[in-house]
């Protein structure tokens, strides 16, 4: 039997390996590639996540050791945590930082609040803590911060995520005794003690 020139065209080429190993890595590559690239998206989302709790531990931390602030000392401090951010674009991240009194009932309520970038807290509004904070003649300084982190990349991670909003409380280290329940507080100069 004879066979067509053609035939043996196509089994020496069903023979042929050369060439097999580009092939199989022009395939692999699209997903080697989203892989890096989607790695690089992660660490960096988890670096801001971690960034951001270190923001907030730096707020709370730092307003927990006055006596007292006023309105220019809450600027300094947020100045001063937002430069943790750092690579990071610092103005994406809101700060609150408030005072909650946890009067003799254990009721605990906004005393005063201070933001940049987020909406702070009502003065007088009743708040919500974990029992191991909410002791009774008592306060804590809570601080909240939040960071809108947009994927570099956005291959895997796309849109905008909102990270942090996590409540880290302190007691105050340096309080003043004030309000008609005589309750170590940090007091905010522009506002009355509480519970007034």
């Amino acid at each position: 039997m004879r066979v067509s020139r053609f035939e043996l065209r196509w089994r020496r080429f069903q023979r042929d390996t050369v060439g097999v190993a580009a092939v199989e890595f022009a395939m692999v590559l699209p997903l080697m590639l989203l892989a890096c690239f989607g790695m690089i998206d992660v660490v960096q989302a988890l670096m801001a996540k971690r960034k951001v709790t270190q923001l907030t531990l730096t707020i709370a931390d730092l307003t927990a050791r006055a006596a007292s602030v006023t309105p220019n000392d809450v600027n300094g401090i947020f100045d001063a945590a937002q430069s943790i951010m750092a690579p990071l674009n610092a103005t994406l991240a809101g700060m609150v930082v408030s005072s909650v009194v946890i009067d003799a009932k254990g009721v605990a309520k906004v005393c005063w609040s201070s933001q940049r970038n987020a909406t702070a807290l009502a003065s007088g509004a009743p708040v919500t803590l974990p029992d191991s904070v909410r002791v009774p003649g008592t306060s804590v300084i809570m601080a909240r911060a939040t960071y809108r982190y947009t994927p570099t990349l956005g291959y895997v991670l796309t849109g905008s995520l909102t990270l942090g909003n996590n409540p880290i409380y302190t007691r105050p280290r340096a309080g003043q005794a004030a309000g008609t329940a005589n309750i170590e507080q940090i007091v905010r100069t522009d506002t009355a003690a509480c519970p007034s």
